[in-house]
């Protein structure tokens, strides 16, 4: 069978692995490496349509062994010159992004370049376009003497759902946001909530399951006025309000799920220790017994804290890599 692979930010692997095992029939596993979940399956078509937590999906094309001097490189435009992509329109505009890790001569830059010369060998017809302008993206990774050749199967709005959307500062990407919609384990009855919820990503990606009300709020209302936009045609319930003083009733709450704030992107009027106790305090309030809460922050320590002082559960805790910094993301469960 073909295989296929499936990027993702990385630390969330499992996430998309737990994602595909519930929602792709016939898939197998190959291997899972940082940042992507390599697989074969009857029905990528499906995972085109259902899979919300991958960045994006890749046809594998060619594996092959790239020694580290910049001689290898006309190896590397030989084999790719061979190759058969009879079942594409010969008169692409293509493009190629790549990526090294290890000790070689050549750069990245270098890498997709021979990488390109290799296909015009074969496809004269074929033009070189730019990062945005193309009809057909493929991609090289070589890690140390490892390189994978294939094909993006997305396109550059697959991730963002094809929806035009606005984003606040330091708004989460739909397929992160997803993810800890995914960890939250979304059932019908649920009464969900983002206590701080921006832009309004994460209450759009609950939207896509059967759920009983949703409900997101944030302090500032120029916020709340770009999650509303962003939602106007949902039955989402946005709010300006405080996440420390929460309008909502003690025990009212099934899932709680939300972005804290935390990094260079955002700040707050006080110590975020204090903020996240007080935070934290609301969300145990108004979870119901055995509710969850998938939280996103900058620094585990001090929320395992207020964790504990709660008496709440970590179920798993996923340390990330995103823009620069490395977060946490904690599933809990009030007792």
């Amino acid at each position: 069978m073909t295989l296929y692979f499936a990027s993702i930010l990385p630390g969330l692997e499992y996430v998309l692995l737990d994602e595909m095992n519930q929602k792709v029939s016939e898939v197998e596993i190959i291997q899972i490496k940082r940042g992507k979940v390599f697989f074969t399956t009857s029905s990528i078509d499906t995972c085109l349509h259902a899979l919300r937590s991958a960045d994006n999906l890749f046809q594998v094309l060619d594996q092959f062994q790239l020694g580290p001097h910049k001689k290898h490189l006309s190896q590397l435009s030989g084999r790719i010159a061979s190759l058969d992509l009879k079942d594409m329109d010969h008169n692409s505009l293509f493009w190629i992004n790549a990526s090294r890790k290890g000790k070689q001569t050549y750069s990245r830059y270098e890498l997709a370049w021979a990488a390109a010369e290799g296909i015009q060998r074969h496809y004269p017809n074929w033009s070189l376009g730019t990062n945005r302008d193309n009809q057909v993206e493929f991609r090289v990774d070589l890690e140390h003497q490892n390189l994978i050749f294939s094909l993006r199967l997305t396109d550059p709005t697959f991730r963002y759902r094809n929806q035009v959307r606005q984003f606040s500062r330091a708004a989460l990407r739909p397929t992160v946001a997803h993810s800890m919609v995914w960890l939250s384990d979304p059932k019908s009855t649920d009464i969900f909530v983002d206590p701080c919820c921006g832009s309004g990503t994460i209450l759009s990606e609950r939207t896509a399951y059967p759920v009983n009300q949703i409900h997101g709020g944030d302090i500032s209302e120029s916020v709340t006025r770009i999650a509303k936009h962003n939602l106007e045609h949902t039955k989402v319930k946005i709010n300006v309000w405080d996440a420390r003083e929460l309008p909502l009733s003690t025990n009212f709450v099934d899932k709680v799920v939300t972005n804290l704030p935390f990094g260079k992107q955002i700040s707050i009027d006080e110590d975020l220790g204090l903020f996240y106790r007080y935070v934290m305090n609301e969300i145990a309030r108004v979870l119901k017994p055995r509710g969850r809460a998938v939280i996103l922050l900058g620094n585990f320590q001090q929320l395992h804290v207020e964790v504990n002082r709660l008496g709440m559960v970590c179920l798993e805790a996923y340390p990330l890599s995103l823009k620069g910094l490395h977060p946490t993301l904690m599933v809990l469960e009030k007792q």
